[in-house]
């Protein structure tokens, strides 16, 4: 072989090696920067859904391809706190409520601040209906700081008209929620949690819209209190009711029927602690928290020692009871005034179950 053959040779096997390794790294880029572009479309909406609503709009700008998978997006996050301005929020939510595709939203999550509330608050019950339109399943609100009656009844029209929905969850803070709360058609709720609402009763008086929610098993009422200007008597009923979580709620009085409940969690100020009827007869697990922060128990003994009679006996059928330690002062304050030993039938029953260690006799 001459020179010059051997030069084409050898020229012609790096001009192969070369595009080679070009195809390597081609396919090497494509596996690696470009990788998640690749994955089936449903799963990308899945791990968009993570985001922020706001920062799934920003993948837009990655390629053309990303052009409009945020409006793919089964859930909604929308976070005033990552605007600067109100208007800018609200334009936002606009233009993602009209461009997004009319698929079904599985779940709405709206966080807004109290000085954004001041401003506008029709847009918030637009979210809240869209959502449920678009057969939501779950629906959180929460609004940061704020707080007077004002403000929640701003808040009172925040389902509009709405006659069937397929809500299954839903977790509200700081609403002005009236008795018909309950005639919203949310019939396939399962757990419903409100903080800081207003709760307002019908004309007897009685607030009491759980037995329009008849697939209900888990309630949680944080911070709830009557509405302005009226005595309010609780309702809670629930056939199908599992767990229920009670913080310092503020009523006339309270009354819960709940069959089948099987965990009861109270965190409460002794003053606030106003039961007339509790009935758990499948309670297995009670975690019972009174705190007499203001001192409340001094000079209401009686009165004191009435609604937590009522309370324990309520408990009877529990099978595993768990009393924090202000409990148990409150309780051992009660002992030493000598008012839970005067109802020695109540008395006689906590003893056999051991809840509390001193006998009759000791002070």
């Amino acid at each position: 072989m001459n020179n010059s053959s051997s030069y084409e040779v050898g020229k012609a096997v790096k001009r192969r090696r070369n595009e080679q390794q070009q195809q390597e790294e081609e396919e090497y880029s494509i596996t690696t920067t470009d990788r998640l572009s690749h994955l089936p479309d449903p799963i990308i909406h899945h791990i968009l859904s993570f985001l922020d609503t706001k920062s799934a709009v920003q993948t837009s700008v990655l390629s053309r391809l990303w052009r409009s998978t945020w409006k793919h997006v089964p859930v909604l996050r929308l976070v005033s706190g990552s605007f600067r301005r109100f208007s800018s929020f609200r334009r936002f939510v606009d233009n993602v409520l009209s461009l997004r595709r009319p698929f079904n939203v599985r779940e709405t999550l709206f966080v807004m601040s109290h000085h954004h509330l001041e401003e506008d608050v029709s847009f918030v019950a637009k979210v809240a209906q869209y959502s449920l339109s678009h057969d939501a399943q779950h629906l959180v609100f929460q609004l940061l700081g704020v707080t007077g009656l004002e403000a929640s009844r701003r808040l009172s029209n925040l389902f509009g008209t709405i006659s069937h929905c397929s809500l299954e969850t839903l977790r509200l803070s700081v609403s002005f929620i009236d008795c018909g709360f309950g005639s919203f058609g949310f019939r396939m709720l399962k757990t419903l949690e409100l903080r800081c609402c207003q709760l307002v009763p019908d004309e007897d008086g009685v607030f009491d819209p759980f037995p329009n929610f008849p697939r209900l098993e888990n309630l949680v009422l944080d911070g709830c209190c009557q509405g302005y200007g009226y005595e309010t008597r609780l309702k809670i009923s629930g056939p199908k009711l599992l767990n229920l979580e009670l913080c310092v709620i503020w009523f006339a009085s309270v009354e819960i029927d709940a069959p089948r409940l099987k965990l009861f969690d109270l965190h409460h100020l002794l003053d606030s602690v106003k039961f007339a009827k509790l009935s758990f007869p499948s309670l297995d697990h009670a975690i019972i928290d009174i705190n007499d922060q203001f001192e409340f128990m001094e000079g209401n003994e009686d009165s004191v020692a009435q609604c937590l009679i009522t309370l324990f006996q309520g408990l009877s059928n529990v099978t595993i009871l768990r009393l924090e330690p202000e409990t148990i002062k409150v309780l051992f304050g009660l002992y030493r005034f000598k008012f839970l030993i005067k109802y020695s039938s109540f008395y006689e029953h906590c003893r056999k179950l051991k809840w509390f260690p001193l006998s009759a006799g000791t002070e």
